[in-house]
């Protein structure tokens, strides 16, 4: 699904720079989607966090309802953060993760058809790796 990898464009912008703005994040997500990372966000803000790079994904639609009121489709990704760091933004130093950390997740994901665009409306990391 395009909406989804444009979702992850815009955001891994707003992530490199620490602010939505000037990203149209809003245009390819919605709900929890885009409150979890505008909330993420102001966490690393506050702590001077920023990310160079971007996580690639391997999507799959897992089921597509376009009958409904409201068109949905469930997807599944294996998320790969492996060029996705996360660094100070005063010292341009990595921040330290955890050794536990898994690089490469499922991710399971949620859209609906507002209109005439698709709109991510929910992604959740699974503790699982891919």
């Amino acid at each position: 699904m395009d909406t989804y990898a444009l979702f992850w464009d815009e955001q891994a912008k707003a992530y490199a720079k620490g602010d939505t703005a000037g990203t149209s994040l809003a245009q390819y997500a919605a709900g929890e989607a885009l409150s979890s990372t505008q909330d993420d966000l102001k966490d690393l803000h506050t702590k001077g966090i920023v990310t160079t790079g971007a996580p690639t994904h391997t999507t799959t639609v897992f089921s597509l309802e376009p009958g409904k009121k409201v068109p949905s489709a469930k997807l599944t990704d294996c998320l790969d953060s492996t060029n996705w760091k996360f660094i100070y933004r005063k010292s341009g130093k990595p921040v330290e993760m955890p050794q536990s950390r898994l690089i490469r997740y499922v991710t399971k994901i949620n859209a609906e058809k507002w209109g005439k665009q698709w709109k991510i409306v929910d992604v959740t990391p699974e503790q699982r790796a891919c």
